[in-house]
Protein backbone atom coordinates (compact mmCIF):
# COMPACT_ATOMS: atom_id res chain seq x y z
CA UNK A 1 0.00 0.00 0.00
CA UNK A 2 1.10 3.30 -0.97
CA UNK A 3 2.16 5.61 2.00
CA UNK A 4 0.08 8.65 2.02
CA UNK A 5 0.94 10.68 5.05
CA UNK A 6 3.51 12.74 3.61
CA UNK A 7 0.36 14.41 1.16
CA UNK A 8 -0.67 17.86 1.42
CA UNK A 9 -4.16 19.29 0.19
CA UNK A 10 -2.44 19.93 -3.42
CA UNK A 11 -1.18 16.09 -3.90
CA UNK A 12 -4.67 14.98 -3.08
CA UNK A 13 -5.91 17.19 -5.66
CA UNK A 14 -3.79 15.68 -8.72
CA UNK A 15 -3.77 12.27 -7.56
CA UNK A 16 -6.06 10.24 -10.15
CA UNK A 17 -6.70 7.78 -7.87
CA UNK A 18 -7.40 10.02 -5.43
CA UNK A 19 -9.84 11.71 -7.84
CA UNK A 20 -11.45 8.03 -8.64
CA UNK A 21 -12.46 7.17 -4.90
CA UNK A 22 -14.11 11.04 -4.82
CA UNK A 23 -16.05 10.10 -7.36
CA UNK A 24 -17.00 6.41 -6.14
CA UNK A 25 -15.29 4.87 -8.69
CA UNK A 26 -15.09 1.06 -7.23
CA UNK A 27 -11.80 -0.65 -8.05
CA UNK A 28 -8.60 -1.63 -6.21
CA UNK A 29 -7.60 2.09 -5.74
CA UNK A 30 -10.72 3.08 -4.19
CA UNK A 31 -10.18 0.29 -1.99
CA UNK A 32 -6.52 0.95 -0.87
CA UNK A 33 -7.88 4.45 -0.12
CA UNK A 34 -10.59 3.17 2.79
CA UNK A 35 -7.77 1.05 3.58
CA UNK A 36 -5.17 3.55 4.68
CA UNK A 37 -7.92 6.25 6.54
CA UNK A 38 -8.68 3.72 8.61
CA UNK A 39 -5.11 3.31 9.63
CA UNK A 40 -4.54 6.63 9.69
CA UNK A 41 -7.42 8.56 11.29
CA UNK A 42 -5.73 11.75 11.98
CA UNK A 43 -5.29 12.83 8.24
CA UNK A 44 -9.54 12.08 8.51
CA UNK A 45 -9.71 16.43 8.29
CA UNK A 46 -7.01 16.77 5.63
CA UNK A 47 -8.89 14.50 3.38
CA UNK A 48 -12.47 15.52 3.94
CA UNK A 49 -10.54 19.13 3.19
CA UNK A 50 -9.28 17.70 -0.44
CA UNK A 51 -12.79 16.18 -0.82
CA UNK A 52 -14.75 19.75 -0.35
CA UNK A 53 -12.57 21.17 -2.69
CA UNK A 54 -12.10 18.13 -5.53
CA UNK A 55 -16.25 17.96 -5.30
CA UNK A 56 -16.43 21.89 -5.52
CA UNK A 57 -14.70 22.31 -9.26
CA UNK A 58 -15.64 21.04 -12.55
CA UNK A 59 -13.35 18.80 -13.24
CA UNK A 60 -12.79 16.84 -16.62
CA UNK A 61 -11.54 13.65 -16.89
CA UNK A 62 -8.01 14.06 -17.21
CA UNK A 63 -5.13 12.93 -19.26
CA UNK A 64 -1.44 13.60 -19.22
CA UNK A 65 -0.23 16.05 -21.29
CA UNK A 66 2.35 14.87 -24.13
CA UNK A 67 6.08 16.09 -24.15
CA UNK A 68 5.58 17.10 -27.36
CA UNK A 69 2.43 18.68 -27.12
CA UNK A 70 3.93 20.73 -24.25
CA UNK A 71 6.80 21.77 -26.02
CA UNK A 72 5.03 22.78 -28.79
CA UNK A 73 2.70 25.29 -27.13
CA UNK A 74 5.85 26.94 -25.44
CA UNK A 75 7.07 27.05 -28.47
CA UNK A 76 3.97 28.97 -29.82
CA UNK A 77 3.36 31.33 -26.63
CA UNK A 78 7.06 32.35 -26.85
CA UNK A 79 6.20 34.07 -30.14
CA UNK A 80 3.22 35.70 -28.64
CA UNK A 81 4.89 36.94 -25.46
CA UNK A 82 8.72 38.43 -25.54
CA UNK A 83 10.68 35.70 -23.72
CA UNK A 84 11.77 36.73 -20.41
CA UNK A 85 15.52 37.07 -19.70
CA UNK A 86 17.13 34.66 -17.25
CA UNK A 87 19.71 36.71 -15.25
CA UNK A 88 20.82 34.42 -12.70
CA UNK A 89 20.21 30.92 -10.88
CA UNK A 90 19.31 31.00 -7.21
CA UNK A 91 17.11 28.67 -4.59
CA UNK A 92 13.77 29.42 -3.47
CA UNK A 93 14.01 31.41 0.15
CA UNK A 94 11.86 31.31 2.71
CA UNK A 95 9.68 34.85 3.93
CA UNK A 96 9.23 35.47 7.60
CA UNK A 97 5.98 35.79 8.66
CA UNK A 98 5.21 38.52 10.50
CA UNK A 99 5.18 42.13 8.12
CA UNK A 100 1.88 42.73 7.33
CA UNK A 101 1.62 44.78 10.34
CA UNK A 102 4.22 47.16 8.98
CA UNK A 103 2.35 50.74 7.74
CA UNK A 104 2.97 53.07 4.62
CA UNK A 105 5.21 55.44 6.58
CA UNK A 106 8.51 52.45 7.06
CA UNK A 107 9.96 49.63 5.75
CA UNK A 108 10.41 46.53 6.86
CA UNK A 109 13.87 44.46 6.28
CA UNK A 110 14.98 40.95 7.66
CA UNK A 111 18.56 40.18 6.57
CA UNK A 112 21.42 37.71 8.14
CA UNK A 113 24.80 37.68 6.75
CA UNK A 114 27.73 36.28 8.63
CA UNK A 115 31.67 36.51 8.05
CA UNK A 116 33.26 35.27 5.09
CA UNK A 117 35.26 33.02 4.91
CA UNK A 118 37.77 34.75 2.79
CA UNK A 119 39.84 36.64 5.49
CA UNK A 120 38.04 39.92 6.48
CA UNK A 121 34.16 40.05 5.52
CA UNK A 122 32.44 42.33 3.45
CA UNK A 123 31.47 44.10 6.14
CA UNK A 124 34.64 44.66 7.76
CA UNK A 125 35.95 45.93 4.58
CA UNK A 126 32.73 48.07 3.65
CA UNK A 127 32.90 49.99 7.46
CA UNK A 128 36.95 50.51 6.92
CA UNK A 129 36.55 52.32 4.10
CA UNK A 130 33.53 54.46 4.49
CA UNK A 131 33.97 57.99 4.36
CA UNK A 132 31.93 59.27 7.17
CA UNK A 133 32.89 58.26 11.20
CA UNK A 134 30.27 55.46 11.77
CA UNK A 135 29.23 53.97 14.88
CA UNK A 136 28.77 50.34 15.65
CA UNK A 137 25.98 49.13 17.22
CA UNK A 138 26.64 44.58 18.19
CA UNK A 139 23.52 42.36 20.15
CA UNK A 140 25.81 40.39 22.31
CA UNK A 141 22.88 39.50 24.68
CA UNK A 142 21.02 36.38 23.94
CA UNK A 143 17.77 38.08 22.74
CA UNK A 144 16.88 40.65 20.08
CA UNK A 145 17.92 44.60 20.98
CA UNK A 146 16.62 47.68 19.50
CA UNK A 147 18.77 50.29 17.80
CA UNK A 148 17.52 54.05 17.14
CA UNK A 149 18.84 55.40 13.88
CA UNK A 150 19.20 59.08 13.36
CA UNK A 151 16.17 59.52 10.91
CA UNK A 152 13.64 57.82 13.56
CA UNK A 153 14.34 54.58 11.59
CA UNK A 154 14.48 51.40 14.17
CA UNK A 155 16.68 48.01 14.07
CA UNK A 156 15.99 44.91 15.30
CA UNK A 157 19.17 43.06 15.91
CA UNK A 158 19.34 39.41 16.35
CA UNK A 159 22.01 37.95 19.00
CA UNK A 160 25.58 38.39 17.13
CA UNK A 161 24.58 40.85 14.94
CA UNK A 162 25.85 44.23 14.37
CA UNK A 163 25.49 47.46 12.15
CA UNK A 164 27.39 50.58 11.34
CA UNK A 165 26.37 53.37 10.28
CA UNK A 166 26.73 57.61 10.12
CA UNK A 167 25.05 59.15 13.62
CA UNK A 168 24.32 62.18 11.90
CA UNK A 169 23.53 60.74 8.31
CA UNK A 170 25.01 63.37 6.85
CA UNK A 171 24.63 63.57 2.89
CA UNK A 172 22.31 62.10 0.51
CA UNK A 173 21.91 59.12 1.17
CA UNK A 174 21.20 57.09 4.31
CA UNK A 175 23.48 54.08 4.16
CA UNK A 176 24.13 51.11 6.79
CA UNK A 177 26.27 48.16 7.10
CA UNK A 178 24.83 44.94 8.32
CA UNK A 179 26.56 41.78 9.23
CA UNK A 180 24.16 38.99 11.34
CA UNK A 181 20.27 38.45 11.33
CA UNK A 182 18.37 42.35 11.27
CA UNK A 183 14.95 43.10 11.03
CA UNK A 184 14.25 47.10 9.70
CA UNK A 185 11.94 49.75 10.10
CA UNK A 186 12.73 52.56 8.32
CA UNK A 187 11.01 56.22 7.63
CA UNK A 188 10.60 57.26 3.97
CA UNK A 189 12.20 60.17 3.03
CA UNK A 190 12.38 60.03 -0.90
CA UNK A 191 14.95 62.46 -1.35
CA UNK A 192 17.40 60.68 0.74
CA UNK A 193 17.27 57.27 -0.23
CA UNK A 194 17.68 53.87 2.27
CA UNK A 195 20.70 51.61 1.37
CA UNK A 196 21.39 48.47 3.32
CA UNK A 197 25.16 47.01 2.23
CA UNK A 198 25.16 42.81 2.98
CA UNK A 199 28.12 40.87 1.40
CA UNK A 200 28.07 41.44 -1.70
CA UNK A 201 23.76 42.85 -2.32
CA UNK A 202 22.72 46.38 -2.24
CA UNK A 203 19.00 47.23 -1.84
CA UNK A 204 17.51 50.10 -2.36
CA UNK A 205 14.50 51.15 -0.58
CA UNK A 206 11.70 52.23 -2.56
CA UNK A 207 9.01 51.81 -0.04
CA UNK A 208 7.32 49.54 2.71
CA UNK A 209 8.35 46.45 3.23
CA UNK A 210 11.14 43.56 2.37
CA UNK A 211 12.68 40.75 3.26
CA UNK A 212 17.06 40.57 2.73
CA UNK A 213 18.90 37.21 3.56
CA UNK A 214 22.32 36.02 3.28
CA UNK A 215 23.31 32.52 4.00
CA UNK A 216 25.86 31.75 6.26
CA UNK A 217 29.29 32.60 4.83
CA UNK A 218 28.53 35.34 2.38
CA UNK A 219 27.40 33.17 -0.78
CA UNK A 220 24.10 33.95 -1.49
CA UNK A 221 21.64 36.68 -0.49
CA UNK A 222 18.16 37.10 -1.94
CA UNK A 223 15.40 40.05 -1.56
CA UNK A 224 11.74 39.40 -1.56
CA UNK A 225 9.26 41.83 -1.08
CA UNK A 226 5.96 42.06 0.50
CA UNK A 227 4.48 45.32 -0.18
CA UNK A 228 5.99 48.35 -2.50
CA UNK A 229 9.11 48.63 -4.47
CA UNK A 230 12.38 48.10 -3.93
CA UNK A 231 15.60 48.14 -6.43
CA UNK A 232 18.16 45.37 -6.21
CA UNK A 233 21.69 45.19 -7.43
CA UNK A 234 24.87 43.27 -6.91
CA UNK A 235 28.48 45.30 -6.25
CA UNK A 236 32.04 44.02 -7.10
CA UNK A 237 33.84 43.03 -4.02
CA UNK A 238 36.25 46.10 -4.36
CA UNK A 239 33.22 48.54 -4.95
CA UNK A 240 32.45 50.41 -1.78
CA UNK A 241 29.60 52.99 -3.21
CA UNK A 242 26.96 52.79 -5.37
CA UNK A 243 27.30 52.77 -8.75
CA UNK A 244 25.41 54.43 -11.83
CA UNK A 245 25.99 51.79 -13.63
CA UNK A 246 25.15 48.59 -11.08
CA UNK A 247 21.96 50.72 -10.64
CA UNK A 248 21.17 50.88 -14.39
CA UNK A 249 21.62 47.07 -13.84
CA UNK A 250 19.16 46.43 -10.55
CA UNK A 251 16.03 44.68 -10.56
CA UNK A 252 12.58 46.42 -9.34
CA UNK A 253 10.83 43.67 -7.65
CA UNK A 254 7.47 44.20 -6.81
CA UNK A 255 4.82 42.56 -3.98
CA UNK A 256 5.43 38.51 -4.03
CA UNK A 257 8.56 39.00 -6.16
CA UNK A 258 11.93 38.13 -5.33
CA UNK A 259 15.55 38.01 -6.30
CA UNK A 260 18.61 35.88 -5.64
CA UNK A 261 22.16 36.27 -6.24
CA UNK A 262 25.54 34.06 -5.96
CA UNK A 263 28.23 35.98 -4.19
CA UNK A 264 30.84 36.94 -6.55
CA UNK A 265 28.20 37.05 -9.97
CA UNK A 266 26.27 40.54 -10.72
CA UNK A 267 24.02 37.94 -12.44
CA UNK A 268 20.69 38.18 -10.33
CA UNK A 269 17.41 35.87 -10.61
CA UNK A 270 13.68 37.26 -10.47
CA UNK A 271 11.13 35.22 -9.09
CA UNK A 272 8.16 34.93 -7.22
CA UNK A 273 8.21 34.14 -3.28
CA UNK A 274 7.31 30.89 -2.11
CA UNK A 275 4.15 31.90 -0.52
CA UNK A 276 2.65 34.54 -2.24
CA UNK A 277 0.70 36.79 0.32
CA UNK A 278 -2.64 38.77 -1.14
CA UNK A 279 -1.64 42.77 -1.50
CA UNK A 280 -4.88 43.76 -1.09
CA UNK A 281 -6.31 45.52 2.18
CA UNK A 282 -6.49 43.26 5.63
CA UNK A 283 -10.00 44.18 5.89
CA UNK A 284 -10.47 42.13 2.46
CA UNK A 285 -11.98 38.87 2.41
CA UNK A 286 -9.81 36.24 0.63
CA UNK A 287 -12.59 34.31 -0.78
CA UNK A 288 -12.38 33.76 -4.59
CA UNK A 289 -16.02 32.31 -6.12
CA UNK A 290 -16.14 31.47 -9.47
CA UNK A 291 -19.62 30.22 -11.52
CA UNK A 292 -18.54 29.35 -15.00
CA UNK A 293 -16.19 32.30 -14.95
CA UNK A 294 -13.77 32.41 -18.18
CA UNK A 295 -9.77 31.72 -17.11
CA UNK A 296 -9.65 35.73 -18.12
CA UNK A 297 -11.84 36.62 -15.35
CA UNK A 298 -10.31 34.16 -13.12
CA UNK A 299 -6.35 35.19 -14.27
CA UNK A 300 -7.48 38.76 -14.05
CA UNK A 301 -9.04 38.76 -10.12
CA UNK A 302 -5.99 36.50 -9.34
CA UNK A 303 -3.44 38.90 -10.89
CA UNK A 304 -5.23 42.03 -9.13
CA UNK A 305 -4.99 40.35 -5.80
CA UNK A 306 -1.77 38.98 -5.69
CA UNK A 307 -0.08 41.25 -7.83
CA UNK A 308 1.58 38.97 -10.18
CA UNK A 309 1.28 38.22 -14.08
CA UNK A 310 -0.17 35.31 -15.42
CA UNK A 311 0.60 34.55 -19.17
CA UNK A 312 -1.37 32.33 -20.86
CA UNK A 313 -2.95 31.69 -24.65
CA UNK A 314 -5.88 33.58 -24.88
CA UNK A 315 -6.92 32.32 -28.24
CA UNK A 316 -7.33 28.93 -26.58
CA UNK A 317 -7.91 29.24 -22.91
CA UNK A 318 -9.61 32.42 -22.23
CA UNK A 319 -13.53 31.35 -23.02
CA UNK A 320 -12.94 28.22 -20.46
CA UNK A 321 -15.27 28.16 -18.03
CA UNK A 322 -14.45 27.27 -14.42
CA UNK A 323 -16.83 26.71 -11.24
CA UNK A 324 -14.85 26.68 -7.61
CA UNK A 325 -14.97 28.62 -5.03
CA UNK A 326 -11.80 29.39 -2.76
CA UNK A 327 -11.17 30.68 0.71
CA UNK A 328 -7.95 31.73 2.53
CA UNK A 329 -6.05 28.78 -0.11
CA UNK A 330 -2.64 29.68 -1.30
CA UNK A 331 -1.86 31.34 -4.82
CA UNK A 332 -0.25 28.56 -6.10
CA UNK A 333 -2.54 25.65 -4.55
CA UNK A 334 -5.28 27.79 -6.62
CA UNK A 335 -3.44 27.46 -9.43
CA UNK A 336 -3.02 23.80 -9.49
CA UNK A 337 -6.71 22.80 -8.85
CA UNK A 338 -7.29 25.55 -11.89
CA UNK A 339 -4.82 23.74 -14.45
CA UNK A 340 -6.43 20.29 -13.17
CA UNK A 341 -9.52 21.80 -13.97
CA UNK A 342 -8.47 22.43 -17.22
CA UNK A 343 -6.07 20.04 -18.33
CA UNK A 344 -3.69 22.54 -18.18
CA UNK A 345 0.17 23.38 -16.50
CA UNK A 346 2.07 26.28 -15.26
CA UNK A 347 5.93 27.29 -14.51
CA UNK A 348 6.95 30.55 -12.63
CA UNK A 349 9.77 32.41 -14.78
CA UNK A 350 11.59 35.67 -14.20
CA UNK A 351 8.44 36.66 -11.82
CA UNK A 352 6.09 35.72 -14.20
CA UNK A 353 3.90 32.47 -14.00
CA UNK A 354 3.16 30.75 -17.40
CA UNK A 355 0.29 28.42 -18.05
CA UNK A 356 -0.29 26.23 -21.28
CA UNK A 357 -2.67 24.02 -21.90
CA UNK A 358 -4.85 23.00 -24.84
CA UNK A 359 -7.81 25.09 -24.32
CA UNK A 360 -11.71 23.77 -23.88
Amino acid sequence: MKNYNHYEIEDFLIDETFADWVRGVQNESSEEWEEWLRQNPFKQPLVHEAQILFQSIQVKPGHDIEDHEVENMIFDMQQRIQPPQRIGRWPMIRVAAGLFFMVSVGVAVGIYLKKSDRGTSAYQYLVSTSSQPLIERKNTTGASIFVHLPDHSSVVLKPGARISFDPAFKGQQRVVYLEGEAFFEVTKNPDRPFYVYANDLVTKVLGTSFVINAEPGGEKASVAVMTGRVSVFSRNGHETKVTKHAEQLAVVLTPNQQVEHHCGDSRLLKGIVTKPQLIQKSDQVSTFDFSDTSLTEVFAKLEKAYGVRIIYDEETMAKCPLTASFTNRPLFEMLTIICKAVEARYEVLDGQIIVYGRGC
